[in-house]
């Protein structure tokens, strides 16, 4: 091996340890090496991209500037975008965009000018900015609602206290009928402003060691006994959880607020389900997932099988006085209250929903004693099962939790291929013959969705193992007339879990 070899393999050594994607290209624009951090961050295989020309990384419009830009730099010699990092888009083999952070440099080699892309993904950064984002605006309105609140309820203890020392006086049954009146209305007034209270977190709260099930029985008792019997209400409480410090009237008033939501959304009828659970969320996967702390949570989930919610409605559902209920028939301060109550039991508040497919709210109180909870299951959770340079086709339209995934499943020693819809997956199915597993979300848009991509592969592709997930309770989904015979994965799940699920699936064959 001559020392130019050596050094060739050298660099590509080099390139490869290196995490962030590194892209060489000549002065025309054609690539002439690509790390297999750039192959994993476009869904190219490296190899494939040699030869092509860097526009196939980039959206149409940046495609274009970025020949322009190009061109001048070799007509003039000006280095504005060599050696200066700037956020740009990137173009992954599926057409996804994503931000990236795009550094530039270039080093004259063999008589020409030759350039190195060095490109880190954005994607969670932004997905993080714009989490702490909602929990500042949340946060802001939170200031500004708690304010306006006790200032109306100064003025309202004074209307009401007026009122109540007036009607005694009147002899006119009309005058009296007016302020009875007049008292409901500032009465009415005075619920309203202890809602924004509770958003703002300076309702007064009786916080104390409480049983979650204790609170959860009492709210489906009344619950039960008022709802028509079109709907149906079951719960799933676990046995032995441990106490939470929280306000056990604020709880079970949470818990009616969240029912009466879905009861709406159901319409003429349908399902809930309340289900209490020990959750660790001890490692980094299911905190970025979740945007919660990592640590031993209660977690209360309340499903419904309604007409669901899409991604605008999720991103406002907190939000005091916000509703998609006619006029007249909702303050807007149901989920409010909720998101404040649990945020000052210092908890988390997490939504999970499609159209059409109802919505589960989690609400997570952190345990008071974390050091003795689940110590067993975490002990057999430090060196979960890893896969054996299989290949599992990851399908989620979701572009942040496909990309969380994939790094999930890479991280377990799988190889990954990756799919935004369905009947992308078909195609994929149909072109790689070295697929081993699919691992599916269950609600996608397109003509397959999970389920129906989970049929196809079975009659398809007997040889190939299906794994299916959803932030949607197992049972909710049987009772939506789902026949489910495969393993489901649910929202969301521990990386131990994943590890399990992927092995035995495997192990099964």
């Amino acid at each position: 091996m001559n020392d130019r070899t050596s050094d060739t393999h050298l660099l590509g050594a080099l390139l490869d340890a290196i995490p962030d994607a590194v892209v060489m290209s000549d002065a025309a624009g054609t690539i002439t090496r690509a790390n297999s951090a750039a192959g994993k961050l476009f869904g190219h295989d490296p190899a494939d991209m040699v030869g092509n020309r860097v526009n196939m990384i980039m959206p149409r419009a940046l495609a274009k500037r970025h020949d322009d830009f190009m061109q001048g730099h070799l007509e003039t010699g000006q280095a504005r975008i060599i050696g200066r990092g700037r956020t740009v888009e990137g173009l992954r083999r599926n057409g996804d965009t994503f931000p990236l952070h795009l550094s530039i440099g270039r080093a004259d080699h063999d008589g020409g000018p030759h350039f190195v892309a060095i490109l880190h993904d954005l994607s969670q950064r932004h997905a993080t900015q714009e989490a702490l984002s909602r929990s500042a605006r949340l946060d802001a309105i939170g200031q500004m609602t708690g304010g306006i609140s006790h200032d109306f309820s100064n003025l309202l203890t004074v209307v009401i206290g007026n009122l109540e020392l007036l009607e005694p006086h009147l002899s006119d049954d009309t005058a009296q009928a007016m302020v009875r009146d007049a008292l409901e209305a500032a009465e009415l007034g005075a619920d309203l402003t202890d809602g924004l209270n509770a958003f703002a977190r300076k309702a007064p709260s009786h916080s104390q060691p409480t049983d979650i099930n204790t609170s959860c029985n009492a709210a489906l008792s009344l619950l039960r006994r008022t709802f028509d019997p079109r709907y149906v209400i079951t719960a799933h409480l676990s046995e032995d959880l441990p106490p939470v410090i929280t306000d056990s009237t604020q709880l079970q008033s949470a818990l009616i607020n969240i029912a009466l939501n879905a009861r709406e959304a159901m319409g003429d009828g349908g399902t809930l389900i309340v289900k209490t659970e020990l959750v660790d969320i001890d490692d980094t996967y299911i905190a970025q997932e979740l945007d919660v702390a990592q640590g031993a949570y209660v977690r209360i989930s309340v499903a419904d099988t309604g007409r669901g919610m899409g991604p605008d409605t999720q991103q406002r559902v907190f939000e005091p006085f916000f509703t998609t209920k006619p006029v007249g028939k909702g303050s807007g301060l149901g989920l409010a209250m909720v998101y404040g109550f649990v945020r000052q039991s210092g908890g988390h508040v997490t939504v999970y929903s499609e159209i059409g497919h109802g919505t589960t709210i989690g609400l997570y109180f952190p345990i008071i004693d974390p050091l003795n909870a689940n110590t067993s299951q975490q002990n057999n959770d430090i060196h979960p099962p890893r896969g054996k340079d299989q290949t599992v086709l990851i399908v989620e339209d979701n572009a942040q939790v496909r990309k969380l995934s994939v790094a999930r499943v890479n991280d377990l020693g799988y190889n990954v291929r990756e799919a935004d819809s369905g009947d992308t997956a078909a195609g994929i199915l149909r072109d790689d013959p070295d697929i081993d597993a699919v691992f599916t979300d269950l609600v996608m848009p397109g003509d397959l969705d999970g389920l129906a991509l989970a049929r196809h592969v079975v009659a398809t592709y007997p040889h190939i193992r299906v794994l299916l997930t959803s932030g949607y309770a197992e049972d909710i989904l049987s009772r939506q007339g789902e026949t489910l015979n495969h393993e489901i994965l649910c929202k969301p799940y521990r990386q131990s879990d994943l590890a399990k699920a992927l092995a035995a699936l495997f192990q099964a064959r």
